[in-house]
């Protein structure tokens, strides 16, 4: 199954516990749902997308399937440091709703990578996981290591994407 998360709007003024945004759901190429969330801390909501071919049984047989494709993924593990300070790790199951959040946060963090590539030179340094900026642009490179350093500009957006968000 193969899920995507397109024509995302996020206002970030009206974002408070949670983000505030609408996006379309499509399964395997064809929207399904139009998924939203207000921002007020309250879940995720999905309405039937006015582009959906079939009528509502059909419309809900597909979000059951999506569902218990999410049921049948294991857990996601996470931590967090607990109320006398020790780090507590557990897991989660995986939801439609958890997914929705992980795509708009990579759809702010490619829009904030963007900007900075727009306004500045953004490099690592060898043996460095922190990724500076310059105004400065040294020779183009094809974003390999060069004299000590690579230059994000000068790679495939997904690569410097994934570079950008590990720091």
């Amino acid at each position: 199954m193969k899920l995507e998360l397109k024509s995302i709007k996020h206002t970030a003024w009206a974002s408070e516990e949670t983000h505030c945004y609408q996006a379309n759901l499509y399964v395997d190429g064809k929207p399904v749902a139009v998924v939203s969330n207000d921002g007020h801390g309250g879940c995720d909501r999905d309405y039937d997308h006015p582009k959906f071919k079939g009528d509502s049984r059909d419309y809900r047989a597909v979000m059951k399937s999506i569902e218990e494709y999410f049921e049948s993924l294991p857990p996601s593990p996470f931590s967090y440091e607990g109320a006398d300070g020790v780090m507590v790790h557990d897991t989660l199951p995986q939801t439609l709703e958890a997914w929705c959040c992980d795509q708009v946060n990579d759809f702010l963090t490619g829009r904030e990578l963007k900007r900075k590539l727009k306004s500045n030179i953004l490099f690592q340094k060898e043996g460095s996981d922190d990724v500076y900026g310059s105004k400065y642009y040294p020779t183009v490179t094809d974003g390999s290591w060069v004299n000590g350093r690579r230059i994000l500009n000068d790679m495939p957006f997904a690569d410097a994407l994934e570079i950008w968000k590990a720091t």
